[in-house]
């Protein structure tokens, strides 16, 4: 049985950059979903555009039992951040009503990218799996999936 140093469930859309960052950083990943396809709400979001950003997120939007969770988390990565990254694949976008940012063309595009970003991190994705149970032991090393 392989050993993972992550082992993330579900592949949309925070479950394939989280696997791809991780795997970015030097992490062994493994993905997990039981679709038998990665992202299938990213490709119905926004009518089939996605709808992957919000110029105006802002922390003040989000409710959370840790206030400061999420002036954390969008201090360390922002809407622009993602913008630079949805740029340098050459996806076209448009901004609609409020700030929300859309493909110009398909869905599939995102979906492309973060695959595109998984692969960079070596990330491992198994689809079609059903996840009984996933054990971790800090001290006793990676953690192993069951299924």
């Amino acid at each position: 049985m392989s050993e993972y140093d992550a082992i993330v469930l579900g592949a949309g859309a925070a479950g394939l950059f989280c696997a791809a960052t991780a795997g970015q950083r030097g992490k062994r990943v493994l993905l997990l979903d039981h679709n038998a396809e990665v992202g299938r709400k990213i490709l119905i979001s926004g009518g089939g555009r996605c709808n992957f950003t919000n110029i105006y997120t802002a922390p003040d939007r989000y409710l959370s039992a840790n206030p400061h969770f999420a002036k954390s988390a969008l201090a360390r990565y922002t809407p622009a951040d993602f913008i630079k990254l949805v740029d340098s694949y050459g996806i076209a976008w448009h901004e609609k009503t409020l700030g929300q940012l859309f493909c110009d063309g398909s869905a599939k595009q995102i979906v492309a990218m973060l695959l595109e970003e998984s692969a960079k991190g070596d990330v491992t994705i198994r689809l079609g799996t059903e996840t009984g149970a996933v054990e971790s032991s800090m001290s006793a090393g990676p953690a192993r999936p069951h299924w």
